[in-house]
């Protein structure tokens, strides 16, 4: 049986092992040769923000931020390089909500920054929610922020 679809994306497809749950997709995410096929697309570059946000966090962060008053602090400097925010913030219901994180996010590309918004049905989703959210990326190193901001 042919599939139109399927023949028209083939070089697109993966063939790769797991169970179905979150935690084999953060593994089958996780692996080399995976993140090499999906390098130049959009998630690959979500994973590779959220992956380099995390090790800034832990042990480099004055090259990394997170939380909203600590990411628009960091913006207003220019000092934004790749901002990472949720989809729930960004297309949030409340009208102030939504004009305060859009307006961030024109921030960061007009000063020719990044943004990535990760979805709610994504699995990264759920790992940038434990940093409240939204995080950032700098270009350059910042004194750590007060951490009454976060």
């Amino acid at each position: 049986m042919k599939m139109r679809s399927v023949e028209e994306n083939i070089e697109r497809i993966v063939v790769a092992g797991g169970g179905g749950c979150n935690n084999d997709l953060k593994d089958l995410l996780g692996e080399s040769t995976v993140m090499n096929l999906m390098k130049d697309n959009k998630v690959g570059l979500q994973i590779r923000a959220l992956r380099k946000v995390w090790d800034m966090v832990s042990s480099d962060l004055d090259h990394a931020c997170y939380g909203l008053k600590n990411v628009e602090s960091v913006q207003e400097m220019g000092a934004s390089e790749t901002l990472l925010i949720s989809d729930e913030l960004y297309r949030s219901d409340e009208i102030a909500t939504w004009k305060r994180y859009g307006c961030l996010v024109k921030a960061v590309k007009d000063s020719g920054g990044d943004a990535l918004v990760y979805f709610s049905m994504h699995v990264l989703e759920e790992q940038l929610q434990q940093l409240t959210g939204i995080a950032a990326i700098l270009r350059f190193p910042l004194l750590v922020l007060d951490d009454d901001a976060y």
